[in-house]
């Protein structure tokens, strides 16, 4: 079965230019059969699939398709450990499209319409857009994450507008302390932030995370390649330093990723705003929080918790799903799948799951309450119940906890 649209408009035997610049993924709807709201469009989807897998086959793109159901991971996750490269200028039909900037790569989503254009002529025409610069200093202290950075940064910047449409350009001395994956996540959120895409700065740190996701990489090569700001570089909507020492767990309550409430910096706890929370369902995954060092995090939790003798608390449903194939393995090899099922957590393949209203960790009931480390909490989007936005040490601890709480070091052994 040949894709109709451009069968239809360039002939059976039409063509892509560059097809290995292109990617399949399966990865969106990997969990939509099963799901009630879904069921309507089970058969849509299914031609979906095929005519992907159609495509791939005609034009020899690269696949990554699912094998006997299991996803190669999140295309998001997948790309900046496999293809990305530093100063590569990328295109995707999906909003978190900008987590390749991670990478140092100038990366964002785009529309079926002008991705089908793209497609076809290997090109595309853009209007270079505004900037603004985060001059990153300090350090997070234990027990905050990038995550909490950018619901920091939602509160205070996106909110009032600053960022919208502009490319938020990572930088400064305090960059070196958060690595790949935690960088990962900053430009990943720039699309919550309603920003163009998000970048950091190419250092060492991308080098070595290259060279090591893809052995025989020519590391020099990369170097040439890593984009920068010119001297004396104009910025639309200025330069901020954010001193990261500063930030504390946060979450977002409830319908907004701009609704964020600060925890009280000198001891950790969340502040008295948002009430003692009792949660149903703590979710941890997403391209946002699916990968290795997001695995990290939950396992500094979890491990803890195990070793003090506790698991997650009754009534609680706790999910950790791998954001691609690597992450699973790497979490196996370092025995934090193990960890995780001593906790009480429930696994979950790669995919994209919860995070668009598939699979486990979606809410059922509108009385229930969910923790969740993914990026957005629109109402509905994962279901019918309230879903705070929380950081994988949050998530983690909250799950513990059976309440929404912060985590620090010790936290469980004291």
């Amino acid at each position: 079965m040949q894709p109709g649209f451009l069968a239809g408009e360039f002939r059976a035997d039409y063509a892509v230019a560059n097809p290995e610049k292109f990617a399949v993924f399966e990865d969106h709807l990997i969990y939509a059969d099963g799901v009630p709201k879904m069921a309507p469009f089970s058969p849509k989807i299914q031609v979906l699939r095929d005519r992907q897998r159609e495509f791939q086959r005609h034009t020899g793109v690269r696949d990554y398709s699912a094998r006997d159901g299991v996803s190669p991971g999140i295309c998001h996750e997948v790309a900046r450990q496999e293809f990305l490269e530093p100063g590569d200028f990328v295109q995707a039909t999906d909003s978190h499209t900008c987590m390749g900037g991670g990478v140092n790569a100038l990366a964002w989503g785009v529309g079926a319409t002008e991705y089908a254009a793209l497609i076809k002529s290997g090109v595309t025409i853009v209007k270079v857009p505004e900037s603004i610069r985060f001059e990153l200093r300090g350090a997070l202290a234990p027990g905050v994450s990038a995550k909490d950075v950018m619901l920091w940064l939602l509160l205070h910047y996106a909110k009032p507008g600053m960022t919208l449409d502009r490319v938020m350009e990572f930088g400064g001395p305090g960059l070196a302390t958060l690595d790949t994956g935690e960088r990962a996540t900053l430009t990943n959120m720039a699309t919550e932030c309603s920003a163009k895409t998000g970048i950091v700065e190419a250092d060492e740190a991308t080098y070595r995370f290259l060279a090591a996701e893809r052995p025989g990489a020519d590391v020099e090569a990369l170097r040439r390649r890593a984009a920068a700001a010119d001297p004396g570089a104009r910025y639309d909507g200025g330069v901020h330093e954010i001193d990261l020492a500063a930030i504390a767990p946060m979450v977002a309550t409830p319908g907004d990723p701009e609704q964020g409430v600060e925890s009280d910096p000198t001891n950790g706890a969340l502040v008295a705003e948002i009430g003692d929370v009792a949660i149903d369902i703590a979710y941890a995954g997403s391209c946002t929080a699916g990968k290795a060092s997001d695995m990290d995090q939950y396992a500094a939790v979890l491990s803890e918790a195990v070793a003090a003798g506790r698991r997650v608390a009754e009534g609680v449903e706790f999910f950790i799903q791998f954001g691609s194939r690597r992450v699973m393995e790497y979490a196996r090899a370092k025995g934090y799948a193990d960890v995780f099922r001593a906790a009480g957590a429930t696994l979950i393949d790669p995919g994209c799951g919860a995070c668009i209203g598939c699979g486990p960790g979606v809410s059922s009931r509108e009385e229930q309450v969910t923790v969740s480390a993914i990026n957005r909490n629109f109402r509905g989007r994962s279901g019918p119940g309230r879903m705070y936005l929380a950081s994988p040490y949050t998530v983690a601890a909250s799950a513990i906890e059976g309440r929404i709480a912060a985590w620090h070091p010790g936290r469980f052994a004291e």
